[in-house]
Parts: structure tokens; sequence; C-alpha cells
């Protein structure tokens, strides 16, 4: 219960702090370093953010806490370094920092690993459906063009040209869509 807590906790202090990788004056003053440790560690934050951390503080004449910190952080990596993070946040296209410790970072990466590939495939197919629905809007707004009144023979030629050419490449973007749902990743 006390790790949901935590959790719970963690999720707040990202929208508490997101945006900004400092600590303001009151911040600095009750800091508890042990906790910004374990927050930013759950978050798979780089151990660069200390550094950020403290040269706010320092600002308000307050010294950070490093040890405490770090011993948070770690904690929060245990958090943070799961298979099913990993899956998660590969899932969400979100950048590894190679923060993980050796011990918890193959099971990580490995859940990572399928996670973006899900990622990469969901945003091909994503794509490709909105190339096809851009093919069939300059389809209907060729067509709608075609049958305008005052074109000479020639601008109807080339817009059936167009047309030809932009039902080749739907064709293809559908024959490319299809290979492309046959290839999906197993979650």
């Amino acid at each position: 219960m006390k790790k949901l807590i935590l959790i719970f906790l963690s999720v707040v202090f990202v929208g508490f702090f997101s945006g900004c990788a400092t600590l303001s004056k009151n911040e600095c003053l009750e800091a508890d370093w042990h906790e910004i440790g374990y927050r930013d560690g759950s978050m798979g934050a780089t151990r660069s953010l200390f550094q950020e951390h403290s040269e706010a503080c320092v600002k308000h004449n307050v010294r950070a806490d490093r040890e405490a910190y770090y011993r948070g952080r770690h904690e929060g990596l245990n958090v943070y370094c799961t298979p099913d993070n990993g899956f998660k946040q590969g899932r969400q296209g979100r950048k590894y920092n190679y923060v993980c410790p050796p011990d918890l970072e193959p099971d990580f990466l490995a859940g990572y690993t399928r996670g973006k590939e899900i990622y990469k495939y969901e945003s091909k197919i994503s794509s490709l459906e909105g190339r096809l629905r851009s093919i069939e809007s300059q389809i209907q707004s060729k067509e709608k063009q075609l049958y305008s009144s005052n074109l000479s023979k020639e601008q109807r030629a080339k817009i059936r040209t167009d047309i030809k050419y932009l039902d080749i490449e739907y064709r293809d973007t559908v024959r490319e869509l299809r290979h492309w749902e046959k290839m999906k990743p197993v979650e």
C-alpha cells in the first residue's frame, strides 16, 4: 500500500514539476531529498537532474543532500526499470536514457523493445491511413475540377492524368497498408 501511495505522489509531482527541472525556494527549503530522488528515479530521469536541482537550491543557499537523493533515486529506478514499464515506455514512443541498473536493464529493455515495435507498427499504420485520406481528398478535388465547364481539352487531359497517378498511388498505398497489417507484432 505504501508503494501505491508513493507512486501516486510521484504522478502528482510529475504534473507539478513538468516543464521545469529546477526547484523553487520553498521546495529547496522543505526538500525531502530521498523523496525527490525516488520521484526522479521512478520517472526514469538521468543522474544529471540532481545537478540541476542542486544548482537551483544553491541559489537559495540550500545544500542538496546527494546521498539521500541517490538512495531515493535507486529505489525509484526499481519501480521504473520493470519489464511492464519498459513495454509501456516503448509503446508510448518514449526515449530510453539508459538509466536502469545493470541487473534490471535486460528485462526492462526486453519490454521496451516489444513496446517500441508496437509503437513503430502503429505509427506506420497511422501514417499510411493518413496518406490514403490525403490521396482520396486530392482525387475528389481533381474530380471537381474536371467537371468545371471552363476548362480546355489540355487542362482536362492533365487532370485525368493526375487522377490516374493518384489512383495508382492510392492502390500502392493500400497494398503497403495490407502488407503492414499482416505484420502486426504480438503484444
